[in-house]
């Protein structure tokens, strides 16, 4: 009884002190250079949506549509890409990183309103621009945000809470499951429950404030990325840095070589690369030309704000 007694005594000693190691405003995972900031006393949020130098510092391989390397944000990654990411990046780290939740997210995002004539200033989404060189025939927004399609993260704004991109740029893969969210979120392949929000350069103003609840984890285009989450417990303190000598994430554009046999040999993109929010709800066949089969989606969509 006595050494139980000493062994509570003791996990209430340096639990809290675990806890300590790891209350700081922000940090940088040192293997990939992803920033992270406190998003609550649970959980750290990625800044800024993961870059393609970051993934290439992983992952070593380029799949990108739009490949520009640098700041761009990652796209064209299904959830097996991404699951294979984490599993890498875990493995270096000994950390736990992981998708967000969409309550995170929601979190992340607070209570904003923007302005329509503003929101050319505010985020990259389907303006004059983008038309103009896309087409994707949706309502787009009457300014010009001077990106017709991607831009390096970071380009805009940040919200109130320090994060940017939340809104527009790409489309922010995300996990629906609350239960058991350290393991199951870092485990999409297995009994995840996913969803995508947040708009991107394709999406126009009936989009931007949509989440969808999608289960085909094999949809890639170029208008899908991600940022990635870490629950506080979950950190090794081995494997991160303070923001004081972080890398620039705005850094020069560098190339990223394209691994034979995975670059876009299309003197056109897929409709399948480009496939805007609209006419992806659509589910239409004939603007389905991915390679592998595609199990029936389901979704449905829910109120964002």
């Amino acid at each position: 009884i006595l050494i139980k007694k000493l062994l509570i005594l003791l996990c209430f000693i340096v639990m809290p002190l675990y806890a300590a190691a790891f209350d700081k405003p922000s940090f940088i995972d040192s293997y990939s250079g992803i920033e992270f900031k406190k998003l609550n006393n649970k959980t750290y949020l990625a800044v800024y949506e993961v870059t393609q130098e970051q993934w290439y510092k992983v992952m070593n391989t380029a799949p990108f549509y739009f490949n520009k390397g640098g700041s761009y944000p990652v796209e064209s990654v299904s959830i097996g890409d991404i699951q294979k990411f984490l599993n890498t990046l875990n493995s270096a780290t000994q950390s736990n990183y992981r998708l967000p939740t969409v309550a995170e997210w929601k979190e992340a995002v607070g209570e904003i309103k923007i302005n329509r004539d503003d929101v050319c200033s505010y985020a990259n989404f389907y303006d004059i621009s983008s038309n103009t060189v896309n087409r994707f025939g949706n309502a787009y927004f009457e300014c010009d945000d001077r990106f017709p399609n991607t831009a390096p993260v970071g380009s805009f704004a940040a919200n109130s809470k320090g994060y940017y991109d939340l809104f527009g740029n790409v489309k922010e893969w995300l996990c629906n499951s609350e239960n058991d969210r350290t393991n199951t979120c870092a485990n999409l392949l297995g009994a995840a429950n996913l969803a995508v929000a947040g708009g991107g350069f394709s999406d126009g103003p009936k989009e931007m404030r949509k989440v969808i609840k999608d289960e085909r984890t094999s949809l890639r285009y170029a208008g899908l990325g991600f940022r990635l989450a870490v629950d506080t417990a979950s950190i090794n303190p081995n494997a991160v840095s303070d923001n004081i000598n972080r890398p620039n994430v705005l850094a020069p554009v560098t190339t990223v070589p394209v691994v034979p046999g995975e670059e876009n040999t299309q003197n056109t993109p897929p409709a399948s690369a480009l496939d805007n929010q609209r006419n992806d709800v659509t589910n239409n066949p004939s603007q389905n030309n991915q390679d592998e089969p595609l199990p029936e989606r389901k979704f449905k969509f829910l109120p964002f704000l």
